[in-house]
């Protein structure tokens, strides 16, 4: 039965075509102007064999809603709410939720209304899961018992055009074109430990980024130069483990969108490639910035920005030693990313 506290946020309305009662594999996802993704998403996420997509659309303005209502495997929801809301004290407290956001609680309302004791995806529309060639997400659940848990992990790998100039020319694309010239960070991320959280080996290209520019707002300049000099470890900046395909339980309850708490598989890890770096960024980290809808004020695309301009000046290029031009799914498995697929 659903929590009292969780059903009062329960405010869904359906927008296009009613699809609670189909037998599909599912995916979920709150979106907002994504227009710059979905056609590419719906593709892939189909090849992968998801038959039911429930998209949250929070206010739309780009022609999102028009286009998803479109899809005869696309469900829309509204809310009276909008993202960045914030739920009440007492109620996130009865939710044993460490923040407020409403976010939180619309990832839950999605896996509980359309999810429970099934598996299913829950993703952004910049996020792009890998599996080895021919397998769908159906294949790849069926070969899961039990002591892999209700929640399989992602690597989210950052992907990024060779240079500042190329993400420019991207801008005016109202597509994401996935085949163009992409790379990410050519080595091992995470690695797993029975009974603990993975640790983290390389935290990915934006803290890397970062700390090359003096940019890291998690590390103090004095510690970021000592690092360089003594060839330490990167310091971290952004979370890259998150949880994406989850069997779901009733009173599931998320800490943030990279956080559930499910056990969760020791022995797999996805790659997920999250287009951060896309054409429309700067619109983007205009919108966040000013709007108040995003997390924290947009603080994160504050320093997307401070980077961009740091590199425009002083070096163009996203790559480094290790960076590895994307094919396909064996790219990460080479380096280490993707594991369990022995």
């Amino acid at each position: 039965m659903m929590h009292e506290a969780l059903s009062k946020y329960d405010d869904f309305s359906i927008v296009s075509r009613d699809l609670t009662d189909v037998p599909a594999f599912t995916l979920s996802a709150l979106v907002h102007n994504e227009m710059h993704f979905l056609p590419p998403f719906l593709e892939h996420y189909r090849k992968l064999g998801v038959g039911r997509f429930i998209f949250v659309d929070d206010r739309s303005t780009d022609g999102t809603a028009a286009y998803l209502d479109q899809q005869p495997d696309v469900m829309v929801l509204k809310s009276s709410r909008k993202y960045g809301d914030k739920i009440a004290a007492e109620d996130a407290e009865a939710l044993g939720l460490p923040h407020r956001r409403l976010e939180l609680v619309w990832r839950m309302l999605l896996v509980e209304k359309y999810a429970l004791d099934e598996w299913s995806l829950h993703l952004d529309a910049d996020e792009f899961l890998d599996l080895p060639e021919g397998m769908t997400i159906s294949d790849f659940t069926a070969k899961l018992g039990d002591d892999n848990g209700r929640a399989i992990m992602a690597a989210m790998i950052d992907m990024y055009p060779a240079t500042v100039s190329d993400l420019a020319d991207m801008a005016d694309d109202p597509v994401i074109d996935l085949d163009k010239p992409w790379y990410f960070d050519g080595e091992e991320h995470l690695r797993l430990r029975k009974g603990k959280a993975p640790k983290t080996i390389h935290p990915g290209s934006r803290a890397r980024l970062l700390a090359k520019h003096d940019l890291n707002p998690k590390s103090a300049w004095l510690e970021t130069r000592l690092r360089k000099y003594l060839g330490l470890k990167i310091p971290r900046y952004n979370t890259i483990l998150k949880p994406v395909l989850l069997r779901g339980e009733c009173g599931l309850r998320f800490e943030s969108a990279h956080s559930a708490d499910l056990k969760t598989s020791d022995g797999i890890l996805l790659p997920l490639r999250h287009y951060k770096f896309n054409g429309p960024i700067h619109a983007r980290i205009h919108r966040a910035t000013t709007s108040g809808g995003n997390t924290r004020g947009g603080l994160e695309y504050k320093h997307l920005k401070q980077l961009l301009a740091a590199m425009q000046e002083i070096d163009l290029d996203f790559r480094y030693r290790k960076s590895v031009r994307y094919t396909g799914f064996d790219d990460f498995c080479r380096a280490g990313i993707a594991v369990g697929f022995d």
